[in-house]
């Protein structure tokens, strides 16, 4: 295995992937997830480890309050995540993650999984590093979602699979493997749901992200059912935000994502 030629592939993946964007939060639930669950399990200062933390987009707004660390294999995304407050280091996660025994109150592992060889290891890792009932927090994408369904049915091109134009996943998951994977790893799930269920079809949204600029009716909309606690500049979105995560909830096994928030309870 050319572990070299894998780091230099994220090297170069890091400057692609910019989720800084303001309109990325919401074409993209799982960083709401993610955030969610963290701020509602935890509201005093705890410890945090992002598992694969990329530039610390993710995980950068509770670095001001509590201990966050993040592990990441491209030296560019560590001087980012560095940058925003977060104690990260390189390293590769195949290997051991380096840390002592019971160590954080939440570990995530958001759309790491998919790029490991063995990720079944790195899940054993980050129960180890887990303190007892601490969080872990794992997202992953959905091969059986809706799209790739018709896509294989179809016989057409399935780009969430193929190469090249899915270049970088390694692995594939479902929601009962994923369930199956976190069982015998020793982690008890507590919530689950679908996300990401815009990228089965985007078609409906395109004239909302058209008008997203400034559409009055929209906003008047927004304002209305959230009786007026919402205002925003980018009212299609946040229409396809809500409509989607409820798609998500209630389709989990044709969405693009899944999340799952578990716990450490089992000896």
């Amino acid at each position: 295995m050319n572990r070299q030629g894998y780091k230099d592939f994220y090297e170069f993946a890091s400057s692609e992937y910019s989720p800084e964007r303001g309109e990325q939060y919401y074409r993209h639930d799982q960083f709401f997830n993610v955030r969610s669950l963290i701020s509602k399990s935890y509201e005093k200062e705890c410890t945090i480890l992002d598992v694969g933390c990329g530039n610390g987009y993710q995980i950068a707004p509770f670095a001001e309050s509590n201990k966050v660390y993040g592990l990441d294999i491209s030296e560019a995304n560590i001087e980012k995540a560095v940058a925003r407050g977060i104690k990260a280091q390189l390293h590769d996660l195949e290997e051991p993650i380096p840390f002592e025994d019971n160590f954080f109150d939440v570990v995530v592992c958001s759309e790491v999984l998919e790029h490991l060889f063995f990720p079944e290891n790195t899940i054993k890792e980050c129960y180890r590093v887990l303190r007892q009932s601490g969080l872990f927090i794992v997202t992953i994408p959905n091969l059986y979602c809706l799209r790739n369904r018709i896509s294989i049915l179809t016989g057409r091109n399935c780009k969430f699979v193929e190469y090249p134009m899915n270049r970088q996943h390694i692995r594939f998951f479902s929601l009962d493997g994923m369930i199956s994977i976190l069982d015998k790893t020793r982690f008890e799930i507590e919530y689950f749901r679908g996300q990401e269920f815009t990228m089965n079809f985007n078609w409906p949204f395109k004239l909302i992200w058209y008008l997203h600029g400034g559409n009055k009716g929209l906003k008047r909309i927004i304002r209305v059912t959230t009786l007026g606690r919402k205002v925003t500049e980018i009212p299609g979105l946040i229409v396809q935000f809500y409509f989607t995560r409820f798609l998500g909830w209630l389709f989990p096994r044709l969405s693009p994502g899944l999340v799952f928030a578990c716990r450490k309870y089992k000896i």
